[in-house]
């Protein structure tokens, strides 16, 4: 049993499992968001999803907005949610810090903090940048933040998570430190199947913002920021970045 660099292609096929089996509620996510939307007068019949990755938040968009797409960096992400999604859904591979679908939605959304996986502020402003690009006048973008300094202990945590699939069994054991303005994190992915244990390691350096310099991003794109310190129905509980761009 040998440990080898990870890919997005290895990791595709597990990442739903391990975020059920810890009760993930994509449909109750997306309620709450288009609920706060609807809530400030936006009248959401397009959404783009940006960094959508399986497509399970978009399946939940989909039920109840006329148009939906996604973009998506994994080629393999995008496999799974096409299957999930259907030909209706258009979907599109790209870099979250700089793309264009020519065109604008009524509201865009980044969840998962995808937006961690920025470098680093500069970074941040153009990810930011290009997707307050794509909203419509009137419309919103939602971004579902990555972790702020605040937020962050200093010893860090360790966590591990199982899940069952049908051919297998899977298991991530994950460790964190903060390292000044970064938190570094490190994870070891099992998957044991009746071909035996196939093990891989991930390790990720993703900056901490606060809450400010978030906002700060989002009226440099030429939005309006907000920061919500809580929204009821997101599970992860890390606040809620908010632009909003005029009629």
């Amino acid at each position: 049993m040998t440990a080898r660099a990870p890919s997005y292609h290895d990791f595709a096929g597990w990442y739903d499992a391990l975020y059920d089996a810890r009760g993930k509620d994509y449909d109750r996510e997306a309620r709450a968001l288009l609920e706060l939307a609807g809530s400030r007068g936006v009248a959401v019949t397009s959404l783009l999803d940006v960094a959508c990755g399986t497509g399970r938040h978009l399946a939940s968009f989909a039920g109840q907005v006329d148009e939906v797409a996604g973009t998506d960096g994994s080629a393999d992400m995008l496999t799974i949610a096409a299957a999930r999604l259907g030909p209706e859904v258009l979907l599109h591979e790209a870099d979250l810090r700089d793309f264009d679908l020519g065109r604008t939605f009524d509201v865009v959304t980044c969840l998962f903090s995808s937006i961690g996986h920025v470098e680093d502020a500069e970074e941040l402003d153009a990810a930011v940048a290009a997707m307050a690009r794509h909203v419509a006048p009137g419309g919103m973008l939602l971004v579902e933040p990555w972790l702020t300094p605040e937020q962050v202990r200093e010893d860090g945590v360790r966590d591990i998570v199982t899940a069952e699939q049908q051919d297998g069994v899977i298991a991530r054991v994950a460790s964190s430190r903060r390292e000044g303005g970064v938190l570094s994190l490190s994870f070891a992915w099992a998957v044991a199947t009746p071909g035996g244990v196939a093990t891989l390691e991930e390790h990720l350096r993703m900056p901490l913002f606060t809450a400010d310099r978030y906002v700060a991003a989002v009226d440099r794109a030429g939005l309006a920021g907000e920061w919500l310190d809580h929204l009821d129905g997101l599970a992860a509980a890390r606040g809620l970045l908010l632009g909003r761009r005029q009629p």
